[in-house]
């Protein structure tokens, strides 16, 4: 089985691996570390990390695809987290029908100020690169990654994926993610 988690920055994708990881262990690929592997190993390749989730994710589905062939073949559960559109996903499920499952996380109801101060009150995760960013800076990336939320959320449904809107009570929906996960696992 291959999961694919998906969704908005700072949407808790990196803190619910980790809980799978523990919990589960079910190992990941955060495609954080893809992107600036691409963008610092492969300069020539002119990828842009910063380019918003919708270009990242379109621009990294080709390799994530080809990566979970590999993993499919060799019969080898995995956990793929980042920016991931519920589309591509779909089209993979089209083939493999028994073994994807998809969530999708955002936040497409909190207002950016509020979304600010969470993340200024949350620092000292793995991959903090909020902390480096201005306010003024990180109010344009959460703008954008509201709206990235409300359209994850709406292609979710379209194709039929948990979307979980951490906007509120960012914690217990996160534990309700893992609990869905785990009853998918099991069965």
């Amino acid at each position: 089985m291959i999961h694919y988690i998906g969704g908005a920055a700072r949407s808790g994708k990196g803190i619910l691996v980790r809980r799978l990881l523990t919990d589960l262990h079910l190992p990941y690929l955060s495609l954080d570390v893809l992107k600036m592997g691409l963008t610092r190993g492969l300069p020539e390749l002119a990828f842009d990390p910063d380019a918003g989730g919708m270009q990242v994710a379109e621009r990294l589905w080709p390799l994530v695809r080809e990566m979970s062939e590999n993993l499919f073949a060799d019969h080898t559960d995995y956990v793929f987290e980042g920016e991931i559109l519920p589309k591509n996903v779909d089209a993979i499920r089209q083939v493999y029908t028994t073994q994807v499952n998809a969530y999708f996380l955002g936040y497409s109801t909190i207002s950016p100020d509020q979304k600010l101060r969470e993340i200024r009150m949350h620092s000292g995760y793995p991959n903090d690169w909020p902390q480096s960013r201005t306010d003024a800076d990180l109010l344009v990336i959460i703008h954008r990654e509201i709206a990235f939320s409300q359209y994850l959320q709406a292609e979710s449904a379209r194709f039929h994926f948990p979307y979980f809107d951490l906007s509120d009570q960012f914690m217990p929906v996160l534990e309700k993610v893992v609990d869905t996960i785990r009853r998918s696992d099991r069965a």
